[in-house]
């Protein structure tokens, strides 16, 4: 019976080797895995400062070129208006002309009645001229 707990004692001291050989070469794997781990975090936190960088730096273009845009959009609300004022300009002009078109074919036609819309005419005459010179200044201006 000796013998046997002599042989029992070998098995498991073998058995208890091999174990802690396996054990040993699992720790070498998870450490090499753990190394490596290691140098993906260290080149990611170098690789994200980078990108962060680039990001400001696209934020600082955007931003520049939003302000650049805006600015020329005001530039542009000051086209516009006068664009509005010379159209108003023109429209009164046209009123104008026709009032006085339509004076011109009633006298010639014989008609001794002066037409009723004359005060008009002259006020929409010098309201398009006002609206012209206004327009005119507007664009020396710019």
């Amino acid at each position: 019976m000796d013998l046997l707990m002599q042989i029992s004692i070998a098995v498991i001291a073998v058995a208890f080797l091999v174990l802690l050989y396996s054990l040993i070469q699992t720790l070498k794997v998870l450490r090499g895995a753990l190394d490596e781990m290691r140098q993906t975090v260290g080149s990611l936190r170098t690789e994200v400062t980078q990108i962060s960088v680039e990001v400001k730096e696209a934020i600082h273009n955007t931003n520049a070129m939003t302000l650049d845009v805006r600015t020329k959009l005001s530039s542009l609300d000051i086209l516009f208006a006068s664009v509005n004022d010379l159209g108003h300009a023109l429209h009164s002009f046209t009123g104008a002309a026709k009032e006085s078109a339509a004076s011109v074919v009633a006298t010639i036609k014989g008609h001794g009645k002066k037409p009723a819309g004359e005060p008009s005419m002259i006020s929409s005459l010098y309201d398009g001229v006002i609206s012209t010179i206004r327009v005119w200044n507007k664009v020396k201006k710019i």
